[in-house]
């Protein structure tokens, strides 16, 4: 049996305790905001972190037997609190508090952090956005290993979820902290503005760059020119570590937007 086939059959066990209706929910808003992770829209991440959300809850609230309210009254802290008033022993504590609880930290970042409201001060960020999509990861491993009733290990489950993430990331790739962009045709320049967006809100020396752009290929002379070409891209703290600006961010959507990611 293939890997895919193995992740099929754990993602269906889901349906074997899970209303189908908002398990299917739940997928959907779980690839659209890892999709939008890999291509940078921190904002679109974390809004459909929140909407992962609601529809985990609603899963485990059908499970529980407990009544749904209509969507325009649902809300998120009362289906938690219902939850957690539950007789011990009457579901697994992951049901009634370890899920619920997770799913309150990513929804206050949803609701918060710029993502679901106009902001003038608080904008949707990287390490917002990585922050929900490891909590919604380990809340579907959570869900897949209890729908397997101790069948399925933990490590087990994290790792169909991250099969089910692998897909997601072909094109850059982080060995110890060595990162390689796996495409052909691009250029230093290209490069350089990949590898400063994969550690942007982090900082990287311009030795290190320059390393890596080695590690991709690159004579050092096409390295070097590669920082003249991105300088107006950078800040620089004036110890040679830089920092990806705003219009160098774009830039590199824009290469992923045109194909050539």
């Amino acid at each position: 049996m293939t890997s895919a086939t193995h992740q099929r059959d754990h993602v269906a066990g889901l349906l074997q305790i899970f209303s189908r209706k908002h398990v299917g929910a739940l997928l959907r808003h779980f690839s659209e905001s890892i999709n939008a992770f890999e291509n940078g829209d921190w904002e679109k991440c974390i809004n459909k972190a929140g909407k992962f959300v609601e529809a985990a809850l609603k899963a485990l609230a059908v499970h529980a037997n407990l009544t749904l309210p209509s969507a325009r009254e649902f809300k998120v802290n009362k289906i938690v609190i219902q939850l957690g008033q539950l007789t011990p022993g009457q579901l697994h504590d992951s049901i009634r508090l370890l899920i619920p609880r997770n799913c309150v930290f990513v929804y206050d970042v949803a609701s918060n952090r710029g993502s679901r409201h106009d902001s003038t001060d608080i904008d949707a960020n990287k390490m917002d956005a990585i922050a929900v999509a490891q909590n919604i990861a380990w809340v579907l491993a959570e869900m897949i290993r209890l729908s397997h009733q101790g069948a399925l290990q933990p490590d087990d489950a994290a790792d169909v979820v991250e099969g089910l993430m692998e897909k997601r990331y072909p094109d850059i790739e982080e060995i110890a902290g060595r990162i390689y962009v796996n495409r052909d045709g691009l250029s230093a320049r290209d490069v350089a503005l990949l590898v400063l967006e994969r550690r942007y809100p982090s900082r990287i020396s311009r030795d290190e760059l320059l390393l890596t752009l080695g590690r991709n290929g690159f004579t050092r002379n096409n390295a070097l020119m590669a920082l003249v070409r991105t300088k107006h891209f950078t800040d620089d703290d004036g110890q040679g570590n830089l920092l990806l600006r705003g219009n160098g961010r774009q830039t590199a959507a824009g290469l992923r937007a045109q194909g050539k990611m």
